[in-house]
């Protein structure tokens, strides 16, 4: 499938491409687009949800997989009208989850190292998360990409009731980046992500977009050649 929307005539993000058309930062999502956890994502929601009678649908993932945590447990609570606080169900939750990520989770196939090409060939590279920091760090030391990137930002450090539907997390990380290493604009950063309202965020804010293929982020292959149509780039697997 060719984009269009670039004079790049490949879907993939060959970085020698990239690097030739001045792309300078490449921003990554974790959950679904480096990190094989959401069929694990999945099982927590489904047992949380479970517990109170209700089935995970597709809609639900694709909002909580797009803002923070506490805007996640309070969209539960206020759907499902769950009887605990929106704090009580973030802790839940990151008790569900934490042990997985800092001891079981593993990256997607060749993800590392596309990571280690793209470093050597001198990208910047950050990360544009909606998990909380905790999860975050603790996935990324366990799995070893760590010390990567030149950024680590989560919708935490926003400070307002922000959602990946908004260019503000990217637009963060850019500023980040320019600040510390080389000024970069949001034309010249490509965003990879699994979930196509995080697509809109990035294409709101002037940023090439990559669908990356996840069976639960992205909707399952039904969806993925319209998702990966409207983005510049598409990876299936790395």
């Amino acid at each position: 499938m060719t984009s269009g929307k670039t004079s790049l005539t490949s879907s993939y993000p060959d970085l020698k491409a990239l690097s030739k058309e001045g792309v300078r930062l490449l921003l990554f999502d974790l959950d679904g687009t480096l990190l094989d956890s959401m069929t694990l994502l999945a099982d927590v929601d489904r047992e949380f949800l479970g517990r109170y009678g209700y089935e995970v649908t597709q809609e639900y993932t694709d909002v909580v997989k797009s803002v923070s945590n506490e805007d996640a447990a309070r969209y539960t609570q206020m759907k499902y009208h769950i009887p605990l606080t929106w704090q009580e169900i973030v802790k839940t939750w990151d008790d569900m989850v934490f042990e997985f990520y800092r001891n079981e989770v593993k990256l997607k196939k060749a993800a590392k190292e596309y990571l280690e090409r793209a470093k050597e060939s001198g990208f910047l590279l950050g990360v544009t998360t909606a998990m909380s920091r905790n999860n975050a760090i603790a996935a990324l030391a366990h799995t070893g990409i760590v010390d990567h990137f030149n950024c680590i930002i989560t919708l935490e450090d926003l400070g307002d009731k922000v959602d990946k539907g908004r260019p503000d997390i990217f637009l963060k990380a850019v500023e980040y980046v320019s600040a510390s290493s080389a000024r970069v604009t949001p034309d010249k950063a490509l965003v990879f992500d699994d979930v196509p309202h995080a697509m809109e965020g990035a294409r709101a804010g002037g940023f090439l977009t990559c669908a990356v293929y996840d069976k639960i982020g992205c909707g399952g292959p039904d969806k993925w050649e319209s998702f990966a149509a409207e983005c510049d780039f598409s990876v299936f697997e790395f």
